[in-house]
This record gives C-alpha cells, structure tokens and sequence, in this order.
C-alpha cells in the first residue's frame, strides 16, 4: 500500500488517515472481524501500525479503515499489511451510568470526555428551566486538566462542548435550543459504542421537541476520539439535522450572529485565544480557532482548536469569540436561517484538537492540513 502527502511540508506529527473500503481490494473480508487482526509495517522499517474499520452506518456494508499515521519527512511511503496472532487491545473504552443518560469515554484510567445524552443535572443556584442534555461534558486536557464549563452563572445555558441554534424556526414561531427555552433535545436512541485499537466511536440519535411534546427535528451525533498520540487527540464531531415538520429552520442569534457548534471553557492563566482565516483570495482557505493556556489544576499550558470541515457549508463561517466569557465558535450560519429538509440531512462537521503547550501558527497550519488534505492510501497494484 502506498500513502502519499499533497501537502509540500512534511507533517512533523501522527494525523489520522483512513481509505475507503471500494479502495481496499486486497484488504481480507468481512472487514468487521478482520481489521484488528491486521498491521501496517512501513517499507525500511519495524514499528507497526495498528487498523480499525468503520462502517459508513450501523446497517452499512460500507465504510472505512483508519489508522494513526506517523510524521515523516517522506511525501510518498509503502506499507504492507501483516497479520497478527490475536486482535489488537482496544485503546480506549466506555463506561455509561446506570441509566445511560451519559457516556464516559476512558483512556486507560483518564477519563476524555462525557456525552450527555440525557439531561444534566442543574447545580444548586441555578433555574431548573435550564436543564438540558446532549452536549459534551466534562472535556479533558491530556494531563487531565477540565477544559470546559458548564452552567456558569454568568450564562447559565452555556454547554461545554456542544451544537445549538438561538434561531430555532418552525413555521412562524421562533423559539431557542441555545438559551433552552420553548425546543429540548431529547435522547432516542444510542445507534453505536465502538472502541479499538485507533479510536473510539459514538453514534446517538436525539429528537428537537417543540414544547417537549412535539418532534421537529432528528438529529443525529457522531464522535469520532482517536487515542491519544504523542502530544495530541483528535476527536472529530459530525452533527446531522433533518426535519420532521415543515417549515423548520435554524439561524444565528439576530444582530449578534452567534449559534452552533461552540465550546464554553474554562479561564485559564496565560489564555491565548488564536482566529485565523485566510482572505478569500486565497487557495486553499484555512480557517481554525484555538483555546490555550495554564487550566486549573496544571502547572503546564494546553488547548483545545477547532476545524471546520471544508465541506461545510457557508465554509468558512465567521470565527467568534468572548473573551470575556471564555466562548469561542464557529459562527454557523450566522445571521442567516438554514431551512431543514424532511429527505436530505444538514451535515455539519469539525474537528477538535486537544494539545499539550500553546499552538502556533505552523502546527495549527499542519493540523487544517491533516484534516482539509490528509495523506491519501492506495493499494499498489
């Protein structure tokens, strides 16, 4: 198999990279039972590298194969593929409570984050009518430093880690998901808990209910949390929003422009809050955001960036932040409504990158990279 780099710099960190199943012609079937039992070895070298496989959908027959790739200096590399005696160990696992109302994904002992799929409790001194779920938190640095708030008193309906529209439209009413006030997300179903030896994978299924009785939106959640590499992780977040009436629509906070994917975080000592977008001339246009500083509890700084996928649409959306609040987003769609399609979902996808030390400019360029144009595999003929 080869792999080979668009970008002209060499990538000085381990990216993800994946390869569509139609690609893999030599790849042993099923997929499913055989990933784990197969490695990469790199031509000229010993190290190997562990596979998963990952289907498009819980019903797919389709779907991917993902690795963690290491830096090089070399724009094309060879691999071949081996097998191995027994499965590889999974890298990380999840713990749910008694009810299943929150996820905790786990490497080793340190907990990564919780997915809420049910309700949070609300904290004493704060209105109940507050009370939400389906967002990510707690989120964790790779010490083990709390990156994200939750229920601050400023702004109590700010959520850690999570995707939510101050314009939530249907018919001629507008309520608010974003300050939980006439629409909640409620949960439906977990659809899959995947983990293995590259990643850990939850899919979630939740219904927007006008009043808490009726559906107008279906969404569905999909994280995506690579174990841990050197001085990074990559979790990357796909959110689809299809409607269940007519007439749904979402939108930004009017004259203000905020709503979406977004991450309240912690204060931090020394917090450097980073947004970049190239001009629109340019070509490629890179756009990210990033969070660092010295969290509570760490004596060293880290941070937490945000990608937008280049697919997305109205990419790339403006960048927002109040530092004032410790909120940082990707303002989608800004002032503007989005109508919901009862056939075709909304997809909306980012990537975060959690990291030891404060970014710079170069590696935040090599990590949009990694994402906007990863290193592409194919089999050799």
């Amino acid at each position: 198999m080869t792999v080979s780099d668009p970008v002209d710099f060499a990538r000085s960190r381990t990216v993800p990279v994946s390869l569509d199943r139609g690609n893999a012609p030599g790849f042993p079937t099923p997929f499913e039972q055989t990933s784990r039992f197969i490695r990469l070895t790199e031509a000229g070298g010993d190290a190997t590298i562990p596979l998963q496989y990952e289907a498009d959908s819980s019903a797919s027959g389709n779907g991917r194969i993902w690795w963690l790739q290491p830096p090089s200096t070399t724009r094309e590399r060879r691999f071949t593929l081996e097998t191995n005696a027994a499965p590889a160990a999974a890298a990380l696992s999840f713990v749910h409570s008694p009810h299943k109302d929150f996820y905790d994904l786990k490497e080793g002992p340190q907990t990564v984050f919780r997915y809420n799929h049910g309700t949070v409790p609300v904290p004493p001194g704060i209105g109940t009518n507050f009370a939400r779920g389906d967002y990510i938190m707690p989120l964790f640095g790779l010490n083990g430093e709390l990156v994200t708030d939750d229920y601050p008193k400023d702004h109590p309906h700010h959520r850690g880690l999570g995707w939510s529209w101050p314009v939530t439209r249907w018919g001629l009413e507008v309520r608010d998901i974003w300050a939980v006030s006439g629409v909640w997300a409620r949960p439906q179903q977990i659809r899959r808990l995947e983990t293995g030896p590259v990643f850990a994978l939850l899919e979630a299924d939740s219904v927007w209910k006008w009043g808490d009785t009726q559906p107008i939106v279906h969404e569905r959640v999909l994280l995506r949390a690579f174990r841990r590499a050197g001085d990074s992780r990559f979790i990357d977040v796909e959110v689809q929003l299809r409607a269940l009436a007519d007439g749904v629509a979402i939108g930004g906070r009017p004259h203000g422009g905020y709503g979406g994917f977004g991450v309240r975080a912690q204060p931090a000592d020394r917090r450097a809050i980073t947004l970049h977008t190239d001009p629109p001339e340019a070509s490629p246009r890179r756009s990210w955001l990033d969070y660092s500083g010295v969290f509570k509890g760490a004596n060293t700084p880290s941070g937490l960036a945000i990608f937008e996928h280049t697919g997305n649409l109205f990419y790339p959306n403006q960048l927002l932040q109040y530092p004032e609040l410790n909120y940082v987003m990707p303002a989608f769609p800004g002032e503007r409504e989005v109508p919901l399609s009862r056939e075709k979902p909304l997809v909306l996808k980012h990537r975060l990158w959690i990291h030891t030390g404060m970014a710079d400019a170069k590696s935040l360029a090599e990590v949009w990279s990694s994402y906007a144009k990863p290193p592409r595999a194919a089999f050799a003929k």
